[in-house]
């Protein structure tokens, strides 16, 4: 990417709610709640006549927790986070340069250099730049455009130096034959 590239990108529900679910489910709590989840329900499956209706809600409930009841619950709050937070009714423009990542909003303005990224997740809706264990930008992938894979393959590029950790579908990204 050799001129800066500006791309004003309003947060969509997809993106949004893609970074909320890996954010709760890529960690040892969601594995945990998951492996409880399948857990309770393959005990169910296996000894439904053994139990008794109250144990088999119990399971039932349990089963559900983690795999249907959670997700439907960050959905909603997602949705309220997308329709109620101001941050999210004003686009965010994302310019893209051998610096860094400039962001904008209004009349704030930040630069996230390359050597501040510690990671970069890909998701089928979304790249979340990170630039602590907590702090990241989601960017929409609809919202690049045909400039998609100019813009990962740059920022591939621009942060090898740095080795942030990487998403595994990222790796295309490292020899350009993503653009």
């Amino acid at each position: 990417m050799k001129e800066a590239n500006t791309k004003s990108v309003k947060m969509t529900f997809k993106a949004l709610y893609s970074y909320v679910l890996n954010t709760n489910y890529r960690n040892y709590a969601g594995v945990i709640g998951l492996v409880i989840s399948f857990g309770a329900i393959i005990l169910l499956v296996a000894n439904w006549n053994n139990f008794g209706t109250g144990q088999r809600t119990l399971l039932v409930i349990i089963g559900l927790v983690f795999t249907v009841i959670n997700p439907l619950s960050l959905a909603f709050k997602t949705y309220q986070q997308l329709k109620l937070s101001p941050s999210h009714k004003i686009p965010l423009d994302y310019t893209f340069s051998s610096e860094g990542i400039n962001v904008t909003q209004g009349e704030v303005s930040q630069l996230i250099e390359w050597d501040m990224i510690c990671r970069i997740m890909l998701t089928k809706h979304m790249v979340a730049v990170y630039t602590s264990r907590i702090h990241a930008f989601v960017i929409p992938l609809s919202e690049l455009g045909e400039d998609k894979g100019r813009i990962l393959t740059a920022m591939v590029s621009f942060t090898a130096n740095y080795e942030p950790r990487l998403s595994k579908s990222l790796k295309v990204y490292t020899s350009g034959k993503g653009l």
